[in-house]
């Protein structure tokens, strides 16, 4: 069977892929080996992936959330010690403490009992705008959701391997080809604190790490809509342009696609 990706054989390769990365809390979501060959799979993960994870947004989303990376370490953010003597710190949370990771003159100064204050920024809320590592994660996103979403169907999973009006798009994440930039719409639709309840799948609050959906505009576009961590980003998949998807909102009130009839919001997760 040919890669998803760079059509070469993949029959050999033992890499399963992870269509979100581990390190924003996806174990569900996986193509097995054979779909994604090991070099597309090793070029993702060190050259769009990592990356994209280093972004300050990210790395501060992973903090602040408590999510843990892939070898099961917690993530830093940069906090600063308020003294002249003091400085940049990395700071660590670790369930219910905090830790800070200083140098030998500082701890000093907090055992002298000189400094007693630890300023630990916010960080940024959303990632920045027109981003291209981004725009080329939601590209290779969206097609092995694609495949995951109809993998119980032989017919389709062929299809999709070797349908070419999706040529581009692959061609954009593996190689940043096609175009210098393939737009996507992003926006926040709940916050990182919001939990969710549905009777129908369990009696207690929930939260939502990820999710997304498939559909089509009246246009006969075809788009990916995933939500990570509250923010949700859209890209369409036949060619680089959004514009039917801002006409979609407009003409729906502005709601999510990925909104659910009986899912309930709870703000703040109260």
């Amino acid at each position: 069977m040919p890669c998803l990706f760079c059509k070469e054989v993949a029959d050999t390769s033992k890499s399963i892929e992870h269509i979100i990365p581990e390190s924003l809390g996806n174990i569900e979501h996986v193509l097995q080996p054979g779909i994604v060959c090991d070099d597309c799979n090793n070029y993702f993960a060190i050259k769009i992936e990592k990356v994209l994870l280093e972004q300050p947004y990210f790395k501060s989303l992973r903090h602040r959330n408590d999510i843990i990376s892939k070898k099961g370490n917690y993530v830093p953010e940069k906090g600063i010690i308020l003294h002249p003597q003091g400085g940049p710190v990395n700071v660590y949370r670790e369930k219910n403490r905090i830790i800070v990771d200083m140098n030998e003159q500082i701890a000093g100064l907090v055992k002298s009992g000189l400094v007693n204050k630890l300023l630990i920024p916010t960080g940024e809320l959303e990632p920045a705008p027109n981003n291209t590592i981004l725009s080329r994660f939601l590209a290779k996103v969206s097609v092995e959701a694609l495949l995951h979403w109809i993998k119980d169907e032989p017919f389709w999973i062929e299809e999709i391997m070797t349908k070419p009006e999706l040529d581009d798009i692959k061609m954009y994440a593996r190689y940043g080809k096609t175009v210098k930039f393939w737009p996507y719409h992003q926006r926040r639709i709940y916050n990182e604190e919001d939990r969710f309840l549905n009777p129908e799948l369990q009696k207690d609050p929930y939260e939502v790490l990820h999710e997304f959906r498939f559909f089509w505009t009246k246009e006969n576009e075809f788009y990916f809509v995933l939500a990570i961590m509250g923010i949700e980003y859209a890209i369409n998949m036949g060619g680089p342009s959004i514009d039917s998807y801002k006409t979609w909102l407009l003409e729906n009130n502005a709601r999510s696609i990925l909104e659910w009839d009986k899912e309930q919001l709870i703000k703040g997760g109260n």
